[in-house]
């Protein structure tokens, strides 16, 4: 997730069932991709905030908070922060054996111990989102280790349930050869990042088409048929998730809080925030901290 040269700093949280929970925060500029490093362990990576791109043998992934991402031990990957401020992750470094049983139960012959992940990202489900706060909250407090761990194992499995079965299924493309789907994906990314770069205004579907050259009706088939979700579906989670980590943090001004990220006003962030995780933002924050 970060250049050598950058400063980060990981802390690990938790460590049972085959898997330690580490927190990994980088405060990097904007940088282009360095060197390949090789990942060190077999890895399931929640963004909680900021956006870092990653690149290896599939191409690159803008990551932001609506990933989670797989990393294979010894599988070299490049690193970039095309947007300054770095990021925060949540890892969950993963023994081969219990990487293994998690992918063969979803996808049976995909795994091997060397290469057990052989997706490398898929959208975070709701669920996910919700389990891996859930996680984070009881870390940090005195509860049963049965309750921290159950919640572990559900987070790791629903992480990996998600991305091999989505919850939304792409909108059907024409056939094309593999330069073309290379196009596709790699505008997908590019409106990604804009997205990331604009949370606080964010773009009209004219701008957003206009800023990537290409016509408003053929990104939004494109972005859909790519990524698995439409562009309006995409930026109200990111948003949302956004804002969840900022009321983790123990954000008080709800009404800045919104309007630091696109929102027209408080009440629009409440009834945007509350159709994502089913809960008004006070609700949520109270629960965080309680």
């Amino acid at each position: 997730m970060a250049d050598p040269v950058s400063p980060s700093t990981r802390r690990l949280l938790f460590e049972s069932l085959g898997i330690s929970v580490v927190d990994f925060r980088c405060r990097a500029g904007v940088e282009r991709a360095g060197t390949e490093e090789p990942n060190p362990t077999h890895s399931i990576v929640f963004v909680r905030r900021g956006v870092f791109g990653r690149s290896h043998e599939e191409g690159t992934v803008v990551a932001d908070p609506n990933h989670v991402l797989f990393f294979n031990a010894a599988q070299p990957y490049r690193y970039s922060h095309p947007v300054a401020g770095g990021d925060d992750c949540t890892i969950l470094a993963v023994e081969t054996t219990r990487a293994v049983e998690l992918v063969a139960r979803h996808s049976p012959r995909d795994p091997t111990p060397e290469r057990p992940f052989r997706r490398s990202h898929g959208l975070s489900s709701r669920r996910a989102a919700e389990l891996h706060w859930e996680l984070l909250r009881l870390v940090d407090r005195p509860v049963l280790r049965l309750s921290l761990e159950d919640v572990l194992a559900e987070l790791a499995d629903e992480a990996v349930g998600s991305a091999c079965r989505p919850t939304v299924q792409p909108v059907h493309l024409p056939a094309r050869s593999a330069q073309a789907g290379r196009r596709h994906r790699e505008l997908a990314e590019a409106a990604k990042l804009i997205l990331n770069e604009r949370m606080d205004a964010p773009p009209t579907l004219g701008d957003l088409a206009a800023l990537l050259g290409c016509s408003p009706f053929h990104l939004s088939r494109t972005f859909h048929g790519t990524v698995g979700v439409s562009l309006r579906h995409y930026a109200r989670r990111l948003r949302a998730r956004l804002a969840a980590e900022q009321l983790a943090a123990g954000a008080r001004d709800l009404t800045s809080l919104a309007l630091d990220l696109g929102y027209f006003d408080h009440s629009h962030f409440t009834k945007s925030f509350r159709h994502e995780w089913g809960v008004p933002p006070s609700r949520f924050r109270a629960r965080r901290r309680s």
